[in-house]
């Protein structure tokens, strides 16, 4: 047919590119299944499915798809969960970088790999670059998803936790405090998003030296996160220490010591007795049994 179109090599055309959607909707799925396995708690296997799914997906798709790095990222995160710390911050910024190059600092993808990051560089001891990092995740989704979605709350949910005393009562001309009462108004009190807030800003207050205020907050939270989670998962192991924290502050020593007890215990069980929460934990019981 001269002058005509190749009819054939439309339809090939249309084959190929209904196949690559097909493949990104797999990958995308098991990606989701990543995430529903790291909810529970099983990092291993999170991890496993996500670096198995985004090692076929590049094969199928290419090493910078959109889904693959979806993937690589739920892997990274997955990483830091198991504690390897090191491989989570090389898996993670690679991945940042790739998708802030080809989508944008913006993108919903590109800050939720840069959220992950922000945790992996807290946990090794760097929280200027966290912070930093974290500000640049909290502007990148109020701009993306908008001031009210749950994933930009839980940004600046994540300021709580990981700025000084100092800073946490000035920032954002003091709204930060009032972060759980803007997450209940828009998401309801008992959101998982909500919960958190109140977690984090029971570590503020705690910081803040207001230890009264932060044991009854987070009180609260505990017995939120069993009826919801069970005695076992991360975050009620994470907000039992806290609440260790604020008994001995307030000078129950032998309940911050009991409760601690248990932490580490469940954390040896469920991670590793070698993993750098336990480990952390174990130092922290330590302390409250030398009375440091």
């Amino acid at each position: 047919m001269t002058g005509g179109t190749d009819g054939h090599a439309e339809d090939q055309g249309r084959v190929y590119q209904s196949r690559g959607d097909q493949h990104a909707d797999a990958l995308s799925l098991a990606t989701r299944l990543a995430v529903a396995l790291h909810r529970t708690g099983d990092y291993l296997s999170a991890r496993e499915t996500a670096r198995t799914a985004a090692d076929l997906g590049q094969r199928l798709l290419g090493a910078e798809h959109r889904a693959v790095l979806a993937a690589r990222s739920r892997a990274g995160r997955a990483l830091f969960r198991l504690g390897r710390y090191a491989e989570a911050e090389e898996l993670l910024r690679a991945v940042r970088e790739a998708q802030e190059r080809l989508f944008g600092a913006d993108d919903p993808d590109t800050t939720d790999t840069g959220y992950g990051l922000q945790l992996v560089l807290a946990n090794l001891g760097r929280r200027g670059e966290a912070v930093a990092l974290l500000r640049e995740t909290v502007a990148g989704r109020r701009s993306a998803l908008g001031p009210a979605h749950p994933l930009t709350l839980r940004a600046r949910a994540g300021l709580l936790e990981m700025l000084p005393a100092a800073e946490v009562a000035t920032e954002e001309g003091g709204a930060l405090l009032a972060l759980p009462s803007e997450c209940e108004r828009y998401l309801g009190p008992d959101h998982t998003v909500t919960l958190g807030a109140r977690h984090n800003h029971a570590w503020a207050l705690y910081l803040l030296g207001r230890f009264d205020e932060a044991d009854d907050e987070i009180r609260h939270v505990v017995d939120a996160y069993v009826r919801r989670f069970g005695p076992e998962y991360p975050v009620v192991l994470a907000a039992r220490q806290l609440l260790s924290r604020t008994r001995v502050a307030l000078g129950y020593v032998e309940q911050g010591v009991a409760l601690m007890t248990d932490v580490v215990e469940r954390r040896a069980r469920g991670l590793g007795p070698e993993h750098p929460f336990t480990l952390a934990g174990r130092s922290l019981l330590d302390a409250y049994r030398s009375g440091r």
